[in-house]
């Protein structure tokens, strides 16, 4: 059998990053909206990652990164000081997290592509979205049976990985 990976990819294998390097904002905004993205905790096993602390670490890291991402996103917008501060806290009271993924995608960023990070075992069922309809809105099914066993969701290993 041929070994297989999924299709999704973890945000810093699509964005790469170097510690300690400083890059224009139009490279490190859609890494830092990738990252936030792959810190999310829908499509992981978090609700059952015991001892709950290293669950609410989790949750600190994803707000972390939303917070740094929509900073940055606020600088490149050429805003500062108190209008940037002002600007990324008042986006980061959505919860739900759409408006970190409205605005990856105004970034160049496809949501659709970021896998998350692992937070507890991989979930026993994963989803399959439709293509996006005139408004955007996609149908939702969710299949029983690993991301990384589903034959629809993985491609063969490239010989130059």
């Amino acid at each position: 059998m041929t070994d297989r990976r999924t299709k999704r990819r973890y945000a810093h294998e699509l964005y790469p990053h170097e510690e300690g390097t400083i890059r224009p904002l139009e490279v490190e905004v859609p890494y830092l909206y990738a990252r936030a993205l792959g810190l999310e905790i829908s499509g992981t096993s978090w609700f059952t990652v015991e001892p709950r602390s290293t669950a609410g670490d989790r949750v600190d890291r994803m707000i972390g990164a939303r917070h740094v991402a929509l900073l940055a996103d606020a600088l490149a917008q050429d805003l500062v000081g108190q209008e940037a501060w002002e600007w990324a806290e008042s986006m980061l009271s959505d919860e739900s997290g759409e408006i970190v993924y409205e605005r990856a995608v105004q970034h160049g960023v496809d949501p659709m592509i970021i896998k998350p990070y692992p937070c507890g075992d991989e979930p026993g069922h994963h989803d399959h979205y439709s293509e996006p309809d005139s408004r955007g809105s996609r149908f939702v099914d969710r299949i029983e049976g690993r991301e990384s066993e589903c034959d629809e969701c993985t491609e063969p290993i490239p010989a130059d990985d």
